[in-house]
């Protein structure tokens, strides 16, 4: 008796797992696909009617999903077009900095609804994190937003791979830090992740058709990077999750110093900071006078190009990944893009190989927006609980 009861239930899990499954599949269909037919879904997934029917009327019911206009039959009544309702939720994206703070509200495309900067020193006590936490209550508000998903917190540190704490946050003097000591002081579901991760997040969900890159922001004290595999961040194995940490490779053994205390580091040669001497950390400057053919400043760019094109070599030849470059250098280093590729190229290995390299040169905060978009993926992924109606 007992047997047959185990069997029951077992069925009963595999017939909840194919529902939940199948509500994905429609939900992400509609999501990257536009409008649809409820039969031009049944021909795409292989669905029965039933089935899409009964998921479609749960969408309906929380507002993810619409019904559009009619659109022309070839006999009969005309069908209604289903369309993803990208304003049905929203998503919060915090970038933690030394000195400050960045707050997005997107909707469900990832789209910036409204967004704020402010001044907020850094401070690993209660205060602080209520403080953000206020502002995202302020910020909701002010865009109107009823219901959000959850909020993201670009952090500047390493996680143990559980993603139970932070391992270590060099820039901001933070160690094995639990996680739960911060979630405890915001009213929302939250999630903290590496900043340089969740910037490759983003940028790898905005190129439609991508889906395995090395991601690699440029900030003023080094290089971070995050290996995208799948749409999803590559995690790696190791208890202290390192993957993406390409900015201390070494490149001149027993170099320049680097901040992570080693030397040769690709950081300590390319970092902004690098560029920043004769122009008073000024880019805008320090590229109008290599256009201008200024000799002291274009020796010095091709020097930064030539260790940059080094170190985007070894990744390319580890990898064979497209590389995505971002940070403040994404839109000065778009029109060198041809320049830093011969660059790389001329390595005998990669000769012939063209159009692996691509910039991000997103406008506004892309860190925190990627946080933001990591409750977007689990809301497609089925990843979050049911959702609230309205």
């Amino acid at each position: 008796m007992s047997v047959r009861r185990e069997l029951v239930s077992s069925k009963k899990v595999s017939n909840i797992s194919v529902r939940l499954i199948n509500e994905q599949r429609i939900l992400q269909q509609l999501y990257w696909h536009g409008g649809q037919t409820q039969l031009t879904l049944r021909n795409e997934l292989r669905l029965s009617s039933p089935t899409i029917t009964q998921a479609l009327q749960a969408f309906k019911e929380t507002g993810l999903v619409l019904e559009g206009p009619e659109v022309a039959s070839s006999g009969g009544r005309k069908p209604r077009l289903i369309t993803f309702n990208y304003d049905a939720f929203h998503s919060v994206g915090v970038e933690i900095r030394r000195h400050h703070i960045a707050v997005v509200v997107t909707d469900l495309r990832g789209q910036v609804v409204c967004e704020r900067t402010e001044s907020l020193p850094f401070e690993n006590v209660p205060a602080y994190w209520r403080s953000i936490n206020r502002s995202i209550h302020q910020l909701v508000d002010a865009a109107g937003v009823r219901r959000v998903l959850g909020v993201g917190l670009a952090f500047p540190g390493e996680l143990t791979l559980d993603g139970s704490a932070i391992e270590r946050a060099v820039v901001l003097g933070l160690r094995n830090e639990p996680l739960d000591n911060i979630r405890q002081h915001f009213d929302f579901d939250v999630t903290i992740e590496n900043a340089a991760n969740t910037a490759g997040f983003g940028a790898v969900w905005r190129a439609h058709g991508l889906e395995d890159a090395v991601y690699l922001i440029v900030t003023d004290n080094g290089i971070a990077g995050s290996l995208i595999v799948g749409s999803q961040i590559f995690q790696g194995t190791n208890a202290r999750r390192k993957v993406g940490a390409f900015g201390h490779m070494v490149l001149v053994p027993d170099g320049k110093p680097c901040f992570c205390g080693g030397r040769g580091c690709w950081s300590a040669y390319c970092a902004l900071s690098n560029l920043f001497a004769r122009s008073d950390g000024d880019l805008d400057q320090f590229f109008r006078r290599v256009r201008e053919g200024d000799p002291l400043y274009q020796q010095q760019w091709d020097s930064y190009l030539t260790y940059f094109a080094q170190a985007v070599g070894n990744i390319r030849l580890a990898l064979d990944m497209d590389i995505i470059i971002g940070g403040k250098i994404a839109r000065y280093l778009k029109e060198y893009l041809p320049l830093l590729e011969e660059k790389v190229v001329s390595h005998p290995s990669l000769q012939g190989d063209s159009n692996f390299l691509k910039v991000d040169d997103i406008e506004g905060n892309s860190l925190a927006i990627g946080a933001a978009l990591i409750f977007v993926d689990r809301l497609l992924s089925g990843k979050l609980p049911r959702f609230p109606l309205p």
